[in-house]
């Protein structure tokens, strides 16, 4: 079996939406003819719906991190209209799993990549990030496109070093772009993938719940050393953003026993590094290092930006073109292929037969999947 996920998350319904009925998936809605639904997941209000993007809640779902009650709570449940609650929602209506259901521990996963044994210790992805202050708004700036090297992440954290230290916060800059951070709070802090904040208000998606407070505090303090740091006043020099804060996100503890359900090769492991997403590049770090489930098998994602909401059309066409090749070699080689879609709101898993392929009346069904994403 192949898998092939599609997170069209930069992308809001609305502009998804438009890209479905304006035509510019054609090759993945001839491909939608021989798909039937596997699993469904229905638009949700709840607070791991808040916070975790659909494209984590399906890895979260795949990698067994969901309690079996919160799995039957999905199944049950209809399909409300749904709207985002406000970031505090999440620590007053807490999922039917309590707290670890709202989080993903993609930085409790890097650090096992890492080599940092986590044990049941509670870790998070820390990304050097750049927030634009304007009149009525904190904007976050894509973290991908900061582009900061090794020697100048490792000066900033030397900077700030002895204030980790002194707040029992351990700290490593594994990567420039993606640091390694641990502290007892990070058990219960909730947090959203920055890619959810760029070009919108960050300040909705602030790491979130009273748990986060010491790490807010702790963030104040590092905002001030780097004010004045020479590498930010080389880089504002040279015409670049300056790094001013950290963006938290993939906090908890990692369960005892996972297991990789995915055969990654080496190519697409550093596609994954390659692509911007914090959380997918702790993937490609951390699942070699859980142990294989029983059947594993081969999964490729295709993701849209931040960059290409400005390009909804463009970034579609390709989208389409990328998904289609990928999904005709997959079924050369598979009976059956699974495909999922990942949009803004919810997910949907489909698994694809070739020999459905001319069932051509099903064009309505394959657009009403892509629309509600």
């Amino acid at each position: 079996m192949h898998t092939l996920l599609i997170d069209t998350a930069a992308l809001d319904a609305e502009a998804w939406g438009q890209a479905v009925q304006g035509g510019a998936l054609p090759r993945l809605l001839r491909a939608l003819r021989m798909a039937h639904v596997a699993t469904r997941e229905p638009l949700r209000e709840d607070a791991q719906a808040a916070w975790l993007s659909p494209a984590e809640r399906w890895m979260r779902r795949a990698l067994g991190l969901d309690e079996p009650e919160v799995q039957a709570h999905e199944k049950t449940q209809g399909r409300p209209e749904f709207s985002r609650p406000p970031r505090g929602a999440s620590s007053e209506q807490p999922g039917p799993g309590g707290s670890h259901e709202q989080q993903a521990p993609w930085g409790a996963l890097a650090a096992a990549g890492a080599g940092l044994q986590p044990g049941a210790r509670a870790w998070a992805l820390a990304l050097p990030a750049h927030l634009v202050l304007g009149r009525d708004s904190l904007q976050l700036a894509d973290p991908a496109q900061l582009a900061l090297d090794a020697q100048h992440a490792q000066a900033l954290l030397q900077a700030v070093l002895p204030l980790l230290q002194e707040a029992s916060w351990d700290m490593h800059a594994s990567h420039p772009g993606c640091w390694l951070v641990s502290h007892p709070s990070l058990e219960q802090v909730l947090t959203a993938d920055p890619l959810r904040a760029v070009g919108r208000n960050a300040a909705s998606w602030m790491p979130g719940g009273p748990a986060a407070a010491p790490w807010r505090r702790l963030l104040t303090e590092i905002q001030m050393v780097w004010a004045s740091h020479p590498v930010n006043e080389a880089r504002r020099a040279a015409g670049l953003p300056e790094v001013n804060t950290l963006w938290l996100h993939g906090c908890g503890v990692l369960p005892t026993a996972p297991s990789n359900p995915f055969l990654l090769d080496e190519s697409e492991r550093a596609a994954w590094r390659e692509a911007g997403c914090a959380w997918l590049g702790a993937l490609a770090d951390g699942l070699p290092a859980l142990s294989a489930s029983r059947h594993p098998h081969s999964l490729h994602v295709l993701q849209l930006r931040s960059h290409d909401a400005l390009r909804a059309p463009q970034a579609c066409a390709e989208l389409d073109e990328q998904a289609a090749g990928r999904l005709s070699a997959a079924l050369r080689e598979h009976a059956a292929v699974r495909l999922v879609l990942a949009g803004s709101r919810s997910w949907v898993d489909l698994e694809l037969r070739a020999s459905r392929s001319w069932h051509f009346w099903r064009d309505a069904a394959a657009r009403g999947w892509l629309d509600p994403l």
